[in-house]
């Protein structure tokens, strides 16, 4: 017979979740079995995560084309700055 685990033990096995919508989506997938396709087609509308569903805050504003562009800046200097610490070390 199996030793039972210890909640601690339980708890260093679960993968950690920073964002919320992020664990929305997990359990959605858990509910789907993995599917992500069913997870699409989720017809159940009364679930209160069915508008999170897709992994996305149906709530937030649109980037402007203006902050869009600073954060593509922002990660192309991320880039080059990675690329040349790989080259460096």
């Amino acid at each position: 017979m199996a030793k039972a685990k210890k909640i601690e033990d339980v708890r260093d096995d679960l993968p950690r979740y920073r964002n919320p919508v992020k664990v929305i989506r997990a359990k959605c997938l858990d509910c789907c079995c993995g599917s992500a396709k069913e997870v699409e087609a989720c017809p159940i509308e009364k679930c209160p995560l069915w508008r999170w569903r897709l992994g996305k805050n149906p709530y937030r504003k649109p980037l402007s084309e203006e902050r869009r562009a600073a954060a593509a800046d922002r990660m192309r200097k991320l880039q080059a700055q990675k690329k040349s610490e790989e080259q460096d070390g």
